[in-house]
């Protein structure tokens, strides 16, 4: 009987004894620049000093100076790939809390994908890309860089050109800011390392000719249901394609050669911005366009 009773006794102490230590938890993935908090979960007690080491090290835990509350802050870079425990007090005993291990966020540098085609090529003395007039090019920011994105031309946001693709069809000096969607306020670009595009004069003008944008009138802009093409009538038409700012090909259509006006049924696309390609037997222009 005494043996019970010294067993239950013994049991009801351990139970009591693990009932006082702390348990904590925390932010446990951070992303840069920020804080993350841990805190005592489960009670109160009289003393509080917070310790750390790093998890691949054999070093022994150290004492946060200062750290000696039922919280503790902590910044993304000091302790990434730390563990952190608390150790307390509670009428004289000491006890000392489970670990938690911090880690933060990393992803690559933002870099852009330039699709290159026959009416762009790169400038071997200075990197700047030369563009065909009609021409263009698309170009894609990598991977994670999918939230908060916004595309610039000379430094002046382009109204729309939140998508992780942008199509340039004309000169200027462009960049984007972006940031991973599991850290959206830590946005990144290229802005000190622009894409510069300039017009390339070698091109065949004969295929390239700014002419036939002239001898066409499109309106309305932005459009809601149709969009209209007055068509000089020296001028024959012979496709017109739309493609939006990923481009994704949305709309296209072969003509025989027209060479009166032209209507064209955009109420099926969705609300952004477009380009509409249009070719002539030996030339092709691009104009953009709102639907709305």
């Amino acid at each position: 009987m005494k043996k019970i009773l010294l067993l239950l006794f013994f049991s009801c102490g351990l139970s009591i004894s693990s009932a006082q230590n702390p348990q904590i938890q925390g932010d446990l993935m951070l992303c840069p620049w920020t804080n993350g908090t841990a805190i005592v979960t489960n009670q109160a007690y009289d003393t509080y000093q917070w310790y750390y080491k790093y998890w691949f090290t054999s070093d022994p835990y150290v004492a946060i100076s200062g750290a000696t509350s039922d919280s503790f802050t902590y910044d993304w870079y000091t302790y990434d790939q730390a563990l952190l425990k608390v150790v307390v007090t509670l009428g004289g005993e000491t006890y000392e809390s489970n670990e938690i291990q911090i880690d933060s966020y990393a992803w690559a540098s933002l870099f852009i994908v330039n699709e290159m085609n026959s009416s762009v090529s790169v400038d071997g003395n200075n990197g700047n890309f030369l563009l065909c007039q009609g021409g263009s090019f698309n170009n894609t920011i990598n991977s994670p860089y999918n939230t908060n994105i916004q595309w610039y031309k000379d430094d002046v946001a382009i109204p729309g050109a939140n998508d992780i693709s942008y199509l340039i069809t004309e000169p200027g000096s462009y960049y984007v800011e972006a940031a991973p969607d599991f850290c959206p306020n830590s946005s990144s670009s290229n802005q000190g390392m622009p894409m510069v595009v300039e017009w390339d004069t070698n091109c065949n003008l004969s295929i390239d000719n700014p002419t036939l944008s002239n001898a066409i009138n499109m309106y309305p802009n932005p459009v809601t249901h149709t969009l209209l093409l007055d068509i000089n009538q020296n001028i024959a038409i012979k496709s017109y394609t739309i493609i939006d700012n990923l481009g994704k090909v949305l709309l296209q259509q072969d003509l025989a050669f027209k060479k009166n006006n032209l209507s064209i049924d955009v109420s099926n696309l969705s609300d952004g911005f477009y380009n509409l390609i249009i070719e002539s037997k030996s030339e092709k222009t691009i104009k953009k366009f709102i639907k709305e």
